[in-house]
């Protein structure tokens, strides 16, 4: 087909249905006007559901695998590669849900779609690409870059390494690119990719990612294979048989940890999926490689949902020393080795983590780019010795995560869908506000908020962007190269009319949160109360709207699923959020020039024209830390928020003038709960600030609440920064 065939012209706003939502089809055309230069060749996908199966089908193949082939060019290898991508995402739930090691954090489904996903989708609008080394090459670019976890990090290993053997039947980095491979030299390709598996990790663990993707490849027979189904099938079968010795030879401490929890190791049985996607399609059955939902946009959580998986038991799982899964890209200086990399982050005898693997490939840029995980307590350390072997003053990836969440997330006790469906009322928030993970529930109802970048102009509904396109975003932020200005779009009154009509279908009275009903702050204010009047008389009567006036309405969100969850009446819980809001409420804002710049450009009017933020140092303002006797306005509570408290010169200054703000504020016998700290990207500095409450001799009641911001922090915060909320609770 030629590249017209594949044309499909947007429709402006398809992207957004009846009911308000983002479609989840949509995801294709974004992708292919979110990258640049894509004016012809564009691989577009009707939304409108009149393009028969088959069509759609078409779109979706790059190559016939089921043909007797031969030779493996660059669209053979592309269309193996999305395959194997396609029955691995199949398997996301399942690969979470089985994952015990290097630590039972749930996500090892997660990471390994995340290495593939986009470079997968690359394949497909390069789908013209003839040349073996060119589609390798740049494949393994792509997973170097957007790999994620140990997982991912291994599993990119594995594709960079492919591609340097590739090229080496070219004669090498200087010479001639090879167009294709027969298939025995595509077979010496994979067993010398699966030799070079062991330089992936300093210390590598048999009975993992590493060692099946290592063996399988590895210990291909050498012999003449005449077609390539007859190699992926000898391929398949060893990566069966390999995964299948899992269980026996992983083990921790003397204890084989996989075995006593029943399961084979989630990364290697990923790997194994990649490879039985490949075979599956030489064989003509993997229909989910021609899926165009496969590219699909990020959607509600499934957990639970499909097929039923086996449970781990707690008592089984592996853990770790080290609090914070760490990773970067670095683009790496000229003459800079993966060694010299290594050896910074393990030198002096000094141990900073655990779990480390190191990968390296070349760059589509043409240098050379190198991809650190690690499991820390000191993540800017980590960064901090991977900086001086950066080209550029910024990593390319930063990404922080929080195991003992993550692992609490996965195999935690999960009560809040269940206390929640027994309360009295239901709760609905703003599409924006950031809850903590474990609150996150669905019988939570959520009004639509959408960011808007300023290079495709399309909405992106941030209740349905992933963890993963959170992270992707708010990394381009990061370097000016790659920052693009972003805005902020309100739905219309019709798409809250949806949410509140599901809420109020659940036959209990709605409690409403909203900052404010003025246009001079917001839309949102105006389309609610437009959305409320659309109503019938008697559904009106059933939603119940606290106006707080204050930026974040978290806090307040968090205290009536408190009150939902211990039964309380809508008017108790509305009165037990009011009070909060008129008298015990307190929060802290961090501001930087770079931040200041952004909510400048966003809402012109915010700030008076003197003000401003001086680069390297952060702007601390807040409320008062004390009790306030009389219920302060809505305007009020605004300028409240915005008090100025100081300027730090470091986040650790900041922190610092902050705690002994709020120690100096407090009476005695008062102290601070219900503390939540939303976090861009690094929720180690979350913990930082907690840390330094904790010195200021600030008694903190309950456990933080540390979490980090969705895609909304694009918008107008900046990565590292912090936001912090609390009640003063008095004796």
């Amino acid at each position: 087909m030629g590249s017209a065939e594949f044309l499909v012209q947007p429709k402006r706003n398809s992207f957004i249905g009846q009911d308000g939502r983002v479609k989840d089809e949509y995801i294709a055309q974004r992708a292919v006007i979110n990258k640049a230069g894509r004016n012809s060749d564009k691989l577009l996908f009707d939304t409108d559901g009149s393009e028969d199966a088959a069509t759609a089908a078409a779109k979706m193949t790059i190559a016939d695998l089921t043909k007797d082939i031969v030779r493996v060019d660059g669209r053979v290898l592309a269309q193996l590669l999305l395959s194997g991508y396609a029955r691995l995402n199949s398997k996301v739930d399942e690969l979470n849900r089985i994952n015990v090691f290097p630590i039972a954090d749930g996500d090892t489904g997660a990471n390994m779609k995340a290495c593939l996903k986009i470079p997968a989708r690359n394949l497909l609008l390069d789908r013209f690409e003839s040349s073996i080394a060119t589609v390798s090459s740049n494949a393994a670019a792509d997973v170097l870059l957007n790999g994620q976890g140990n997982s991912g990090t291994i599993l990119s290993h594995f594709y960079v390494s492919l591609a340097e053997e590739i090229r080496e039947f070219g004669g090498g980095t200087g010479g001639e690119k090879p167009d294709s491979l027969s298939i025995d030299e595509f077979a010496s390709c994979l067993r010398k990719a699966g030799r070079k598996m062991a330089d992936a990790v300093p210390s590598p663990v048999e009975g993992t990612l590493l060692s099946v993707s290592r063996d399988s490849c590895a210990n291909l027979p050498a012999r003449s294979f005449s077609t390539l189904r007859d190699l992926l099938e000898a391929w398949n079968d060893l990566a069966r048989e390999e995964v299948l010795k899992t269980p026996d030879k992983l083990i921790v401490d003397g204890v084989k940890v996989l075995e006593k929890a029943g399961v084979v190791d989630s990364g290697a049985q990923g790997f194994a999926y990649c490879v039985e996607g490949m075979v599956s399609s030489a064989q003509g059955e993997n229909p989910e490689a021609v899926d165009p939902n496969l590219f699909k946009t990020g959607v509600v959580d499934s957990h639970g949902v499909g097929e039923i998986l086996p449970a781990i038991d707690d008592d089984h799982t592996c853990d770790s020393k080290y609090r914070f899964c760490t990773e970067a890209v670095v683009s790496l200086k000229d003459n800079v080795s993966k060694q010299q990399v290594m050896e910074a982050i393990q030198g002096n005898g000094e141990e900073i983590g655990d779990s480390i693997a190191c990968v390296s490939g070349p760059a589509k840029d043409g240098g050379k780019m190198a991809k650190v995980h690690i499991h820390t307590d000191s993540p800017q350390q980590f960064f901090d010795k991977l900086l001086p072997f950066s080209r550029d003053p910024v990593l390319l990836k930063e990404k922080v995560e929080d195991m003992k969440v993550m692992r609490e997330l996965e195999h935690g006790e999960k009560t809040s869908d269940c206390l929640l469906s027994e309360a009295k009322f239901t709760i609905v928030d703003m599409g924006g506000s950031a809850l903590p993970p474990l609150e996150r529930s669905g019988e939570l109802f959520t009004i639509p908020m959408f960011i808007v970048p300023a290079n495709t102009e399309e909405p992106i509904d941030v209740r349905y962007a992933t963890d993963t396109e959170a992270l992707l975003a708010l990394n381009a932020q990061r370097r000016e190269s790659t920052a693009i200005r972003y805005t902020t779009a309100a739905p219309s009154p019709m798409q809250i009319k949806v949410e509140l009509l599901a809420a109020l279908g659940k036959g209990k009275p709605v409690l409403l949160f909203l900052f404010s009903k003025s246009s001079k702050f917001s839309s949102y204010g105006r389309n609610i109360c437009k959305a409320i009047d659309m109503l019938d008389p008697e559904q009106r009567k059933s939603v119940k709207m606290l106006v707080h006036g204050w930026t974040d309405e978290t806090s307040f969100v968090m205290e009536a699923i408190r009150c939902a969850k211990e039964g309380k009446t809508i008017d108790e819980a509305y009165a037990a959020c009011e009070d909060y809001a008129s008298r015990t409420f307190g929060c802290i804002s961090f501001m930087s020039h770079k931040q200041f710049v952004a909510i400048k450009t966003w809402r012109p009017n915010i700030f008076p024209e003197e003000f401003d933020v001086e680069e390297g140092s952060l702007f601390i303002s807040g409320t008062p830390a004390a009790v306030r006797s009389n219920a302060p306005s809505l305007e009020e509570r605004f300028s409240l928020g915005s008090t100025p408290i100081g300027v730090g010169d470091s986040m650790v200054d900041s922190f610092e003038k902050t705690a002994r703000h709020i120690k100096d504020g407090l009476k005695p016998g008062q102290k601070i709960g219900n503390l939540m700290i939303p976090c861009v990207g690094r929720p180690d500095n979350g913990h930082l600030l907690v840390k330094k409450l904790e010195d200021a001799g600030i008694e903190i009641v309950g456990t933080p609440d540390v979490f980090s911001y969705g895609i909304v922090a694009a918008v107008m915060m900046e990565w590292g920064l912090v936001r912090m909320n609390y009640k003063i609770i008095e004796e």
